[in-house]
């Protein structure tokens, strides 16, 4: 359902080669065929809207290979994660992975990626839509979600958000891109826990997996990558009675060419799945161009457990900061205003200190010159 809301709103001069509405998805309708759908690099996402103090699955914008060129109707904080895609502000090149407070009449515009495929466009308000089976995400192929009943965004669409959300966002975090987030490589290995259909396989084909280097195909989308490489051969059959599928399955069909599955795949297939990628390195999946090199590596259940379980702490501590209380000296005098607010200003050029001074609030606007 598009936006009514003309209060708050930014409109869509350019949507870029496919730009969509997404959360972390839908899940609970795949027993009615319905794909979970949500943000393919969910780890770029909910930083993004950790950086901006929101709730993680606020929604979002998600662009590929080239993004969105928009203007800003009222004035928002946003954050943009994910690809390195050259964001700009009135062609001037912003900041990603932290908060940045773009003016009423702004242009937003991306450049060439240097690196990766996706980037987020997080905001520190919520779009006004209404969710479709809990989500806002957005699936093409079905018509449902995000803007205008599942499209991608288009030239001149607008795009209205619930009310103005004048809270600041934090303006400091523990997140580090070198400690957190992908690392450029030429080739990823992705840890894969074997089964539920490793038993269709032998165990010279299953080590011929694991040893072997594969390259995505072009013939690659939110359904799911293709890979090329060496053909892995079933024992017998090479189909299984139609069962779901979960994130990260890895099908044989019967070329033998490797089928991951990603957010907009089926709910149920019919293909032996070999192995299964952890949650945690999907997102190095979603920043792949065709012809990224992959190789995979057997870890047990136990180790995906942990390692999910690592992350969600890394992500639980980025905005988990001891505050310090600061003091304000106003002209020369002595008086001083004690805040509490933990401000770090990021290169920003204005911000508000909430403040208490002989029991008086009052609210600071601070502008750098």
């Amino acid at each position: 359902m598009k936006s009514i809301n003309k209060k708050s709103s930014i409109s869509i001069i350019d949507p870029g080669i496919f730009s969509t509405i997404q959360d972390l998805g839908r899940y609970k309708y795949q027993k009615f065929g319905v794909p979970t759908s949500g943000a393919l690099d969910q780890s770029a996402f909910t930083i993004g809207n950790l950086i901006l103090g929101n709730d993680t699955n606020n929604p979002g914008i998600e662009t590929t290979m080239i993004g969105p060129k928009i203007k800003f109707n009222s004035s928002e904080w946003i954050c943009v994660t994910g690809a390195k895609s050259n964001p700009k502000i009135n062609d001037s090149e912003i900041k990603m992975w932290t908060p940045v407070y773009v003016k009423r009449n702004s242009i937003l515009s991306f450049g060439q990626n240097t690196w990766g495929v996706r980037s987020y466009i997080l905001f520190k308000n919520t779009f006004n839509f209404e969710k479709t089976m809990d989500s806002y995400s957005t699936n093409t192929n079905l018509n449902i979600g995000g803007h205008n009943n599942g499209f991608q965004l288009l030239a001149n669409d607008k795009i209205s958000f619930l009310e103005k959300n004048d809270k600041l966002p934090p303006f400091t975090n523990n997140f580090d891109i070198k400690k957190h987030y992908i690392k450029e490589q030429d080739s990823y290995t992705l840890r894969i826990i074997l089964g539920p259909h490793d038993d269709f396989f032998d165990s010279n084909n299953i080590k011929k997996f694991l040893e072997s280097e594969y390259e995505i195909s072009t013939q690659s989308n939110r359904i799911g990558f293709r890979l090329s490489g060496e053909p892995i051969k079933h024992k017998s059959k090479s189909d299984i009675i139609s069962e779901g599928g979960a994130l990260g399955s890895i099908q044989i069909p019967g070329d033998g060419q490797p089928i991951i599955l990603l957010q907009d795949r089926g709910t149920t297939g019919g293909y032996p799945k070999i192995a299964t990628i952890s949650t945690i390195d999907i997102p190095k999946l979603a920043q792949s161009n065709p012809g990224q090199k992959i190789r995979f590596k057997k870890i047990e259940i136990e180790d995906a457990i942990s390692i999910y379980r690592a992350n969600n702490q890394i992500l639980k501590n980025i905005n988990n900061f001891e505050t310090k209380d600061i003091n304000i000296q106003i002209d020369n005098n002595n008086n001083k205003i004690k805040t509490y607010e933990n401000i770090k200003l990021n290169h920003q050029k204005s911000f508000e200190v909430n403040s208490e001074y002989k029991k008086k609030k009052y609210t600071l606007k601070i502008k750098l010159s």
